[in-house]
């Protein structure tokens, strides 16, 4: 009995070197397996070489599961944590001068695993996906491959012989041309995109040079454009959007552009809208944004001198017109009190303004302006005045003391001013009589 222990011992100690040895030796693997909650899989490995102990064995491993896209990683070749500057390079014996790298990865929950999902494309637009760069592994003979971040790096050799067969057992290469040739052809349209993009971009960086902003604002406005048009780093993460200029507009009246020369800028699409690109940007002092804003500013005090003698020449129409009404009552006094009192009510919200307000009222908000309208009084114009009547009343200490006044529209609808307290006028009933009037009657 003895004699057999020592045996299995020695048969379970040369299996281990054998492995040791094997492992070593860089040779892929692959197999295949599956459960009841995952399904089927195929799985292909090889272990590397590393310069970084205790990381100095990682992996490169394929795997599928049936119906569901490809897993890539390596395994064991650090370990990593986000926002940690991480960096994956790539080297092929058969590339000499030509470097791959990724940056769009994720990390497994231990931190000792990097999954890929896309690589930077040394020859043009778009990204490599991951059966670009594992279809690389059956053409080379050796990959070396740099994992880095912020704390250190780990220089890995990974050997390639028998990896057509390993990668062919996961990924027939039937499967592989076609993936491929999916991606190519995606490649090929974001190029031509690309280079679309890239006219735009010249035309709208041509633009931003042109209204002189900042050497700053220019770097920013540069990346924010790469940025929604998918070029350089975000290749294919663009807005869509038809971008045709910019629209550098500055606040008249604003410190912080007239001193400062802090702008706003808009993005000018092709269907004539526009849209406001955020950030904080300013413009050099002789930028053409200040003479468009003098000639805004003399076109506005010009429209302001318009209007006002506008105003003017309708007041003093409408005090000829209301003066021609009330010259029945005679007395300059009687006259002078009722004219501003009209004006007054005149400039109230018009019917045809409330209506236009009204649109946008809520079911709520329009039944309760319904209930009240009986009772506004709406605003009109002095030229609409078809004619006024006062009613004097409240007689004591020999003089009268409340005047109503009607005024009739040519509609045919009324204004009403309850009391315009007319006592300061002293006006008895000789001086009612005198202008045609009567207390308590309208005239």
């Amino acid at each position: 009995m003895l004699i057999k222990l020592n045996i299995m011992k020695k048969l379970l100690f040369t299996l281990a070197i054998f492995i040791s040895f094997a492992s070593f030796g860089q040779t892929w693997k692959y197999s295949e397996g599956g459960d009841a909650f995952d399904g089927k899989y195929k799985t292909s490995v090889v272990t590397g070489v590393g310069t970084n102990f205790p990381y100095n064995k990682p992996s490169i491993v394929i795997n599928k599961f049936e119906g569901k896209s490809i897993n890539f990683y390596i395994s064991d070749g650090g370990y990593f944590q986000d926002g940690t500057g991480i960096k994956v390079l790539w080297v092929f014996d058969n590339e000499p001068d030509i470097i791959y790298s990724t940056y769009d990865y994720s990390i497994s929950n231990d931190g000792k695993i990097l999954f890929f999902s896309e690589f930077n494309n040394p020859d043009g637009a778009g990204k490599l996906k991951p059966i670009d760069i594992i279809e690389k592994l059956t053409l080379a003979n050796k990959v070396t491959v740099r994992m880095s971040d912020d704390y250190g790096s780990n220089d890995i050799v990974f050997s390639l012989s028998g990896s057509t067969r390993a990668i062919n057992f996961v990924i027939p290469k039937e499967d592989r041309q076609q993936m491929i040739e999916r991606g190519l052809a995606e490649r090929t349209a974001l190029g031509e995109a690309e280079g679309k993009n890239q006219l735009i971009l010249d035309d709208l960086m041509k633009k931003a040079n042109e209204e002189k902003l900042s050497y700053s604002s220019l770097s920013v406005l540069k990346s924010k454009f790469e940025k929604d048009l998918g070029l350089s780093y975000y290749t294919g993460m663009g807005t869509g959007k038809d971008y045709k200029s910019i629209l550098v507009e500055g606040k008249i009246g604003d410190a912080m552009f007239e001193k400062y020369g802090y702008v706003d800028l808009f993005y000018i699409l092709k269907d004539g809208s526009k849209e406001k690109i955020t950030g904080s940007f300013d413009v050099e002092k002789d930028a053409p944004v200040y003479m468009r804003a003098e000639e805004e500013k003399a076109k506005m005090q010009e429209e302001k001198e318009k209007e006002e003698i506008e105003i003017a020449n309708k007041k003093a129409k409408d005090d000829e017109y209301l003066k021609g009404l009330l010259s029945k009552y005679q007395r300059d006094d009687i006259i002078s009190h009722l004219t501003p009192e009209i004006t007054t009510i005149s400039k109230k919200v018009t019917k045809e303004q409330l209506d236009s307000e009204r649109a946008d009222y809520t079911d709520a908000q329009k039944k309760q302006l319904e209930a009240f309208e009986k009772n506004i009084q709406y605003g009109f114009s002095i030229q609409d005045i078809q004619s006024v009547k006062i009613t004097l009343s409240d007689f004591k200490y020999k003089k009268y003391w409340a005047c109503k006044v009607d005024i009739v529209l040519n509609d045919g609808t009324t204004r009403v001013i309850d009391n315009t307290y007319i006592y300061k006028l002293e006006l008895t009933n000789k001086d009612l009589k005198a202008i045609g009037g009567k207390g308590g009657v309208a005239f």
